[in-house]
């Protein structure tokens, strides 16, 4: 759960972030995810779902992954990014979204693809 200034609102979102010069997109998502959340996706990590979020207004690519575990290795190292982290069940995404609490676009995306049944690739 995180709250976003600039619209003053509170809502879910998958941990996302930059990828560094010469990483791998794959590799970015796994330190990432690690980083905001206190828990590293297991291996393989496989590519879900790209978007360019406003083609129109910038050049923004997201290059979202999945997993199918993780391991807690600590606390995040970027607490900043988020006030709280918790595992939430596939099922309960449609009312989350219906509620509001599920608005940022790139996690729109990877949520609603999931949920249509379209399976990560690699």
């Amino acid at each position: 759960m995180r709250h976003r200034f600039i619209t003053d609102t509170w809502g879910w979102e998958i941990p996302h972030g930059s990828i560094r010069p010469g990483e791998d997109p794959a590799d970015a998502a796994a330190r990432e995810a690690e980083e905001e959340t206190g828990w590293r996706p297991e291996r393989p990590i496989r590519p879900l779902v790209y978007s360019q979020p406003s083609p129109g207004l910038m050049t923004s690519e997201h290059h979202i992954f999945t997993a199918n575990a993780a391991t807690h290795v600590g606390p995040p190292k970027d607490s900043f990014e988020s006030d709280k982290v918790e595992w939430v069940p596939l099922a309960d995404i449609p009312e989350l979204i219906n509620k509001k609490q599920i608005v940022a676009g790139t996690t729109l995306v990877a949520l609603l693809y999931l949920l249509a049944g379209h399976p990560a690739t690699g």
